[in-house]
């Protein structure tokens, strides 16, 4: 057997192929990204706090590994969460399309405010008028982007669980 024989058994014994050819049932979460996204704000604030004190301790450690995992937690949710892209075999129907359209629209409404909101508050501290907290080191900024852009991963997925019904048990069983 060849190289790539042996890739593509490995592929189907460990049950990638289900992911990757998108036959994993949707799930619905609903508090889970609530979770993820308070494990991201604490990394964060525990990296920013951390480098703030002009050294690598364990705490920065600590806090790049909770953000970092809550980061890669986000991309497992966006995969495993309400179907937003169809397939060949299984495209979107109306109500997964509406669905996306709205989760969508209102996270892009609620990133674009909060982002408007983080611009005015980095003018008025660079300024030095009021000023609680502002990036100073490359990392802080890299990882606010990075935490933005898991905000935009994630908070679709926790609107369409939102919005999807909840499953219910067939009481015929």
């Amino acid at each position: 057997m060849s190289f790539l024989g042996k890739l593509d058994r490995l592929v189907y014994a460990t049950g990638f192929d289900r992911i990757m050819f998108m036959k994993v049932e949707p799930l619905t979460y609903r508090w889970t990204p609530l979770l993820v996204l308070a494990s991201l704000v604490a990394g964060y604030v525990v990296m920013a706090k951390a480098e703030m004190a002009h050294f690598p301790s364990s705490r920065f450690f600590v806090g790049w590994a909770l953000f970092y995992g809550a980061y890669l937690v986000t991309a497992f949710l966006r995969v495993f969460g309400p179907r937003f892209i169809g397939t060949n075999s299984r495209p979107l129907d109306e109500r997964e399309l509406m669905v996306k359209a709205r989760a969508y629209a209102i996270s892009g409404v609620a990133i674009t405010g909060f982002t408007m909101l983080g611009c005015a508050y980095m003018a008025i501290a660079s300024a030095g008028l009021w000023t609680l907290w502002a990036p100073r080191t490359p990392n802080d900024w890299i990882a606010l982007a990075l935490g933005i852009q898991a905000l935009a991963m994630l908070l679709p997925t926790w609107i369409a669980s939102w919005i999807e019904p909840r499953l219910t048990a067939d009481h015929d069983d």
